[in-house]
Parts: C-alpha cells; sequence; structure tokens
C-alpha cells in the first residue's frame, strides 16, 4: 500500500495490530503501519519535531543506554597495538593498523578481541561491538555486541558528508565505505534494523543504500522500501561479495 506524497514526521502506535511504534505519520496526517500494513488517517494529526542527535562518532535517540546504566563495559585492557594476526587479517581488507586506529578500533591482550567502540555526545561508550581471534572459537561464537544495537545508530562518517548513507551488516564494511568517501557507513549488525532507528536515518541522510551480504537480498529489498515509505531515496545494491571485499575505488563507484 502507499502512502500519499509528503514527508515523515514522526512515528506512533498501531490502533489495530497493537504495536506501540509501527506507524510512521506524515505531513499530510496520513500513518503507515509498518506491522500490519494499516494506512492511518487522522484530522486530528499534529507534527512533531524528528527525533536524533549525533556526534562524529555516534547517533543516538534519547533512550538510548548510557555507559554504567546497564551496558556491560568493554575490556579494560584496550590499546592499539595489534598483533600480526589481526594485522594479517585485515590485510585482506586493504585495510592497515592506523585504518582501525582513526576509527576508535582497539585490541584487547587478554580477551583476543578486536573491539569496535561507538561514543555518545558526552564522549561515553554506547555500543561496542567485539571480534574474537582467539584460537578454537566457533564462527557462531566470533562476535560479542555491549549494549543494544537497535537503539545506536553507529557510523563511520567519511571526511566529507555527502548526504549518503549506506547500510551494511558489519563494522569493517562500514569502516571501508566511509573510507571511499562514497557516504557514511552504519553498520546494522545484522540483516534488519527497527523501525525507530530507520525513522533516525531517514531524518538524517537524503539518500540510503542498502547493501547486505549476497545471500541477504530480500531483507535489502525489505529495508530499502521501508527506507523509501520514510521519504528517503533509497535503493539495494546487490553484489557477489560483502562490501569490505571490494576496493575503495569500486565500493565509491557502486555506491554512486
Amino acid at each position: 500500500m502507499q502512502v500519499p506524497s509528503s514527508h515523515y514526521v514522526r512515528h506512533g502506535p498501531c490502533s489495530v495490530c497493537g504495536s506501540k511504534d509501527n506507524v510512521a505519520w506524515y505531513s499530510n496526517g496520513t500513518g503507515y503501519c509498518f506491522g500490519c500494513g494499516k494506512l492511518h488517517k487522522s484530522k486530528e494529526f499534529t507534527p512533531l519535531g524528528a527525533m536524533g542527535s549525533g556526534n562524529p562518532s555516534n547517533e543516538q535517540s534519547a533512550s538510548d543506554t548510557k555507559h554504567g546504566g546497564g551496558l556491560r563495559p568493554p575490556p579494560d585492557d584496550l590499546d592499539g597495538n595489534f598483533p600480526h594476526k589481526v594485522v594479517e587479517w585485515i590485510a585482506k581488507y586493504e585495510l592497515e593498523p592506523q585504518d582501525l586506529i582513526k576509527y576508535h578500533v582497539k585490541w584487547s591482550p587478554s580477551r583476543e578481541q578486536l573491539v569496535y567502540l561507538f561514543h555518545g555526545e558526552s564522549n561515553d561508550v554506547v555500543l561496542w561491538q567485539a571480534r574474537n581471534f582467539r584460537e578454537g572459537t566457533t564462527h557462531k561464537n566470533r562476535f560479542f555486541t555491549g549494549g543494544t544495537p537497535e537503539k545506536v545508530v553507529a557510523n563511520y562518517r567519511p571526511s566529507q558528508e555527502t548526504g549518503t548513507a549506506v547500510l551494511v551488516e558489519d563494522c569493517i564494511s562500514a569502516i571501508k565505505i566511509a573510507m571511499s568517501g562514497g557516504g557514511t557507513g552504519i553498520p546494522c549488525f545484522s540483516s534488519s534494523m527497527s523501525n525507530g532507528k530507520l525513522i533516525q536515518i531517514a531524518n538524517r541522510y537524503n539518500k540510503v543504500d542498502v547493501w547486505l551480504d549476497n545471500d541477504k537480498f530480500n531483507s535489502s529489498c525489505k529495508l530499502s522500501n521501508r527506507l523509501k515509505l520514510l521519504g528517503c531515496e533509497s535503493r539495494v545494491i546487490h553484489t557477489s561479495y560483502d562490501p569490505k571485499e571490494y576496493n575503495l575505488f569500486e565500493l565509491k563507484e557502486y555506491i554512486r
């Protein structure tokens, strides 16, 4: 079902399916529920201000988990001395240690984890993800996430803002998107995203590409369609390999 042409204003509850925030309200008083597909109309609708704020490391909603307020702290021995196995691993993606340092990525010697850190407005850590490099770690247990990804729009920004964002699955892909200069790289940490998070992204960026892994094409299409309903220009980039597998020039060309 299509929503009449207008711009997105806010989200709210659905009186049909009972969801708390699945309805996207538009400036013409029309609302669309992403949960049940119900098209709402309200003469009493009053536009509210858009939510979301950010700094060079992170964008977050008003309900974000703060450091010390339910967020498990990252390892306390983080530094920028990456072991050979990490340097060798990132070299496969044409990255060097200084690239990790630039984007607030650290190493925990005791846990043998590469840790991606995301900071809030007061420079507190509001989200972090660790990738395990310890020998014997199973594929299923490679990652541990501290915080709530669905409440934090983690992002890596290029040196010059472009008005474009690219949703990808992992942090390395997001870092390379930013390094290419094509746009802001936003890791989903999965192949889905909450309505509240999509709304923050749609409010900030004019264009949002969705570039998930090759086997997540259907998920990419769903995300892109939801972004269009929020007033974004959006499309799916579908390639044979993950974004991080491409060089910086190729990434920028795909985003163009």
